[in-house]
């Protein structure tokens, strides 16, 4: 009797367990990268390509945000994908691929990220990315939030440097 009731347990167990491992996979995980893309007909080097990829087995849908505050300016893009305007939509398992110019980063009054740089002789910036993410379901071409899986996933900013006077880029830690 003792037997049988042990072995109810770990089915019990074993069942719950492929459960939540079944389960992990249907919930929606991005993730995503930045790196410096080189011009071969440019000294500057301010183009960055960012990748993002769904690491999860539902389509998802994701935004994008990208801003920099330099001497209490706010920069950030007011539309498109990096703007928090436009999203991307990703298949199960599927990498998808963007680029920006540091440069166009606009301030409130149109002032350029490059010329506000170059006006105040400032020779490297921080900027945050944070990408959000949720699970949908495309039919015809049309996207439609699931109630039920349409909460946000809002990724914590990363944080990153550039260097105008030596064109380098790294993650700031």
């Amino acid at each position: 009797m003792v037997v049988e009731w042990l072995s109810f347990v770990a089915l019990v167990v074993y069942a719950y367990l492929t459960y939540l491992i079944a389960k992990d996979i249907y919930n929606p995980l991005v993730s995503f990268s930045i790196k410096q893309i080189k011009e071969e007909k440019k000294e500057e080097l301010t183009h960055l390509g960012f990748t993002m990829v769904n690491k999860s087995k539902v389509e998802v849908e994701v935004f994008g945000k990208l801003l920099s505050k330099v001497n209490n300016e706010l920069f950030e893009f007011k539309d498109g994908f990096y703007g928090d305007k436009k999203h991307w939509i990703l298949q199960p398992f599927t990498e998808g691929f963007g680029h920006f110019y540091l440069k166009d980063l606009t301030n409130k009054y149109g002032v350029k990220l490059e010329d506000f740089v170059k006006n105040n002789k400032i020779s490297s910036i921080d900027f945050d990315m944070q990408i959000k993410y949720r699970r949908v379901v495309v039919r015809n071409g049309r996207v439609y939030k699931k109630i039920a899986f349409g909460k946000w996933k809002i990724t914590s900013p990363q944080n990153f440097v550039y260097n105008f006077d030596k064109n380098l880029f790294w993650l700031n830690v």
